[in-house]
């Protein structure tokens, strides 16, 4: 019985901690799926459903920001912006990046992809930076090259989602909206594993 309550004691205290954070959306001035979300989601932003977030536009052009982004990128206090939207979720007190969320496809896999976020987040982990997995860019897949401003943010090369373990495609599998499927190709240099049921 007291362990169940100090597991409820201590959600409740780091839903409050997302209280006090901020979603910053990182919006390209040029960027097809930043207005998008304008449209879609900001208009009728809906708190997440583990705690509520308040909401920040930050309107860049090209790879031009704001003096304190830069700032937070160059002490390592926020990662590298590849491209737009890019969601940060934002500790105020600490000046940090707890998360993120990289691009934009639609209204109910953004809410649902935050709110998961938001739980990682509150349950210690770091969501959306899965390094070595490839350059693809939807919501919180994460990339490895700045993508040109405006560019739609998605890669059509299906190269760009080739994992080289089960769990990495699992990650990428859950963060596209795919149920955690996944599936396996024998090549000549080993087994590749990719996002998605078998085609």
């Amino acid at each position: 019985m007291s362990k169940a309550i100090l597991s409820f004691v201590c959600f409740i205290l780091l839903s409050n901690q997302v209280l006090a954070n901020e979603l910053l959306v990182i919006s390209g001035k040029n960027s097809k799926n930043s207005k998008k979300w304008q449209e879609e989601v900001y208009q009728e932003f809906i708190p997440s459903g583990v705690g509520r977030i308040s909401v920040k536009i930050v309107t860049i052009e090209a790879d031009k920001f704001p003096k304190w982004i830069t700032q937070a990128m160059k002490e390592e206090r926020m990662g590298e912006i590849l491209g737009t939207p890019t969601f940060i979720i934002w500790d105020e007190v600490s000046k940090k990046e707890l998360g993120r969320l990289e691009g934009y496809t639609e209204k109910s896999r953004f809410y649902s992809q935050l709110d998961q976020a938001i739980l990682q987040i509150s349950q210690g982990h770091r969501p959306g930076r899965r390094e070595g997995s490839g350059g693809h860019q939807e919501e919180g897949s994460g990339g490895n090259q700045r993508q040109e401003e405006g560019s739609g943010g998605m890669s059509q090369d299906i190269m760009d989602h080739i994992y080289k373990t089960p769990e990495e495609a699992k990650r990428a599998s859950e963060m596209l909206g795919l149920g955690g499927q996944i599936h396996s190709h024998e090549t000549p240099q080993g087994i590749i594993y990719m996002p998605g049921s078998t085609m």
